[in-house]
């Protein structure tokens, strides 16, 4: 081989490695970060459309380290500052999943207002995960270069199955395009970073419409998360479905390979004139959720109290 294929060979290798450390090791979230103001004010200006008069609150303490490719930043908030026990709520996964935006801004107000609830605890809200996809006319599930972040996380068979179940399970659907590799969308290195930096033993992810609550994870815990979300469901009148989990999702990435009980709340519809009702109906939902303890330290989990 000549001096000149050998160089360039060595410089494939070099970006090769580069895409997978980017891939695999998300870069941190640094200590400060404000939020632009024309972000809450597009905010205002499209909640207003839909009649959510009371979000965004600007005094919740939010913070913003990455921007989408639309420009739009990525926001999270924490509450508490105690690290054991974290848990994690995520809301506009897929931009047109409208009500989800609403219930985990509505639920970091409710935080605000009422600081006893995170004393001794940590909260992580990520209430707009795909801002690109929710300011987009109209609407849209996927971010602005067309992939469905909750199909883009690194999970250990993705180059295997996620290209061949959306091809062939979802019929090539671009609703559902999981990129051309993990981890390739910032929305997605966003998440990761969050469950990097705070290690959160529980994850709540909301969504719409399908109408049930979906336990992701993990699978080795003797069952005592899933009977505790059987009497969750039971309590909000509120169907509890084995849905699976996909090549790339979230559910695949926290809760069965990293051990994260991880739970995605499907709610009844996409209709934004139905946020502020689902808020009253899943609020005492999310106060359990934060109240859950967790016992043993991820992949080794579980909620049942330890016997003296």
């Amino acid at each position: 081989m000549d001096k000149g294929k050998r160089h360039k060979l060595k410089w494939f290798f070099f970006f090769l490695c580069l895409a997978w450390v980017h891939a695999y090791f998300p870069l941190p979230l640094w200590a400060s970060g404000g939020v632009d103001p024309k972000f809450f004010q597009s905010l205002k200006e499209r909640a207003f459309e839909y009649k959510w008069d009371d979000i965004p609150d600007e005094e919740v303490p939010w913070e913003s380290h990455r921007k989408t490719p639309g420009g739009f930043p990525l926001i999270f908030a924490r509450f508490g500052d105690v690290p054991k026990n974290c848990v994690l709520f995520l809301g506009g996964v897929h931009g047109d999943e409208l009500p989800t935006v609403y219930l985990t801004f509505k639920l970091a107000h409710y935080l605000r207002m009422h600081p006893e609830i995170s004393r001794e605890k940590c909260i992580i809200i990520a209430p707009l995960l795909n801002p690109d996809g929710f300011f987009a006319h109209p609407p849209r599930r996927v971010n602005k270069r067309g992939v469905d972040i909750n199909r883009n996380f690194p999970t250990r068979r993705w180059h295997l199955e996620a290209p061949h179940y959306w091809i062939g399970k979802a019929k090539g659907n671009p609703r559902y395009y999981p990129g051309q590799m993990p981890a390739s969308e910032q929305e997605t290195l966003f998440q990761m970073a969050l469950i990097k930096r705070f290690k959160p033993n529980k994850i709540l992810s909301l969504h719409s419409p399908l109408n049930f609550f979906d336990y992701d994870g993990p699978s080795t815990d003797l069952d005592s998360f899933e009977k505790w979300l059987e009497k969750l469901a039971r309590e909000a009148n509120h169907p509890l479905k084995k849905f699976g989990y996909y090549p790339g999702s979230l559910g695949n990435y926290a809760g069965q390979e990293r051990g994260i009980f991880t739970v995605t709340l499907e709610l009844p519809s996409s209709n934004p004139g139905e946020a502020k009702n689902y808020f009253n109906k899943f609020q005492s939902v999310f106060m359990k959720f934060i109240d859950l303890p967790i016992y043993g330290i991820p992949p080794n989990t579980h909620c049942l109290q330890p016997k003296n």
